[in-house]
């Protein structure tokens, strides 16, 4: 009996110093908890960190005004196309454009730094995310652990240890913290992670659009020499005579309509011998397959009022912006009515589909397929071409591209309007 007394007494005595150890741990955790995360915070706010804020804000200006620049020459460009049809005209357009593209390329050059400083500060911020979910971890492991030593004592024997039913009433209302204490660090935690999920998803964002500009910049690079090539091409052909250049424009203005007229023609024969023959060509789906993998925009669009030389003929078809020797797919099933290859000429390959659809793809620096062939949606049927001076680019191609057309019964008309 002395001995219960003696431990009854102990029990007592070290009671209110347990009891104060967990109400300053919920303390620390419920009131220190904003402060951990501030602190996490103002972490995050190191000196490199706002370096980092400082580098972006300054690569923003910069392409703002280089932004402003490009639409000033993108005004003045409109004037000079209408210009275009003399010598001195294309001469002092190539040098607009040129200088269009050069701001270009640094505009896309100050992007991809800025998206790699935006790529660097996430990497911060996700550290700073694991670090705070780690804390949190720790936190609710410790929490856990307290209230599973609490679960261990005998309720009876605390009620007894205590000299007063306020001191138990204390004691469990000290538990009751301690498990709201958990719930609150477990809805911390999930809010935590799904904190860092989206930084990492906006990284990988961000990543891929690096990338992107990576493929915009070679794109870019390869207009200006492009630019530069065919520049340099029309003095040597012209000797900046525009009695020479109006002669070459008429050549092309002649070429054009005789492609067409083959064109036309062939297809008409092609379709006779399918109808004789019984095949009524199995894919009659009207909607077509891009027929590049991808690419970076449209340089001419269909029947474009700013194509230059719209006095002579008319642009009947898009042309995708796509790096020189770019894979070329068939857009859908269909035989090769033609596969031209006109050397150093305008090359191009033509496929009847069904529902009295055709394509031509024009500038191609490759031809893989052979008249009367069938092909399928989706197989390459040669690769794209347009830089000046190469195979398949033939007269007055400014750069590489993909001039593709598609054919309602045997007309032009709008490609956008067959592709998804």
């Amino acid at each position: 009996m002395v001995y219960f007394k003696q431990k009854q007494n102990h029990l007592m005595r070290a009671f209110p110093l347990v009891l104060g150890i967990l109400v300053l741990a919920v303390f620390y955790f419920v009131h220190g908890g904003s402060e951990l995360a501030a602190q996490a915070s103002d972490n995050a706010t190191t000196e490199e960190y706002q370096e980092l804020n400082k580098q972006i804000e300054e690569k923003k200006l910069l392409i703002d005004e280089i932004n402003q620049k490009i639409e000033q020459y993108e005004e003045s460009l409109d004037i000079k196309r209408q210009e275009a049809l003399s010598i001195q005209g294309q001469l002092t357009l190539l040098d607009s454009q040129i200088t269009q593209t050069n701001a270009d390329i640094e505009r896309i050059k100050l992007e991809s730094d800025r998206a790699r400083l935006e790529i660097e500060r996430l990497t911060l911020d996700i550290e700073k995310s694991r670090e705070m979910l780690g804390m949190l971890k720790g936190q609710l492991s410790e929490y856990i652990r307290q209230l599973n030593i609490s679960d261990s004592h005998d309720m009876l024997a605390v009620f007894l240890t205590n000299s007063s039913i306020s001191g138990y009433f204390d004691y469990v209302k000290s538990l009751e913290d301690i498990e709201t204490t958990i719930s609150k660090n477990l809805t911390s935690l999930k809010d935590a992670k799904q904190e860092l999920e989206e930084e990492q998803n906006v990284q990988s964002k961000k990543k891929e659009e690096l990338s992107s500009l990576e493929g915009k910049l070679t794109l870019s690079i390869g207009d200006l020499e492009s630019q530069q090539t065919y520049k340099l091409t029309l003095l040597d052909q012209t000797k900046e005579s525009q009695e020479v250049f109006e002669d070459l424009l008429e050549e092309a203005q002649l070429d054009q309509k005789q492609i067409n007229s083959e064109i036309y023609t062939i297809e008409q024969n092609v379709r006779d011998k399918l109808r004789e023959g019984g095949d009524d060509l199995l894919d009659s789906n009207a909607t077509l397959s891009w027929p590049v993998m991808s690419h970076n925009g449209i340089s001419a669009y269909f029947q474009d009022p700013t194509y230059p030389y719209r006095k002579y003929f008319e642009h009947p078809a898009i042309d995708i912006r796509v790096p020189q020797g770019t894979a070329l797919y068939a857009p859908a099933d269909g035989y090769v009515a033609r596969a031209r290859n006109a050397g150093m000429g305008y090359s191009f390959i033509m496929i009847v589909h069904g529902n009295e659809l055709s394509t031509v793809f024009g500038h191609v620096s490759r031809i893989d397929v052979s008249e009367e062939q069938y092909v399928v949606r989706g197989q390459q049927i040669g690769l794209s071409g347009g830089m000046p001076g190469t195979p398949g680019a033939g007269r007055l191609t400014t750069g590489p591209h993909l001039h593709f057309e598609v054919r309602l019964s045997g007309i032009p008309v709008n490609p956008l309007d067959y592709l998804p």
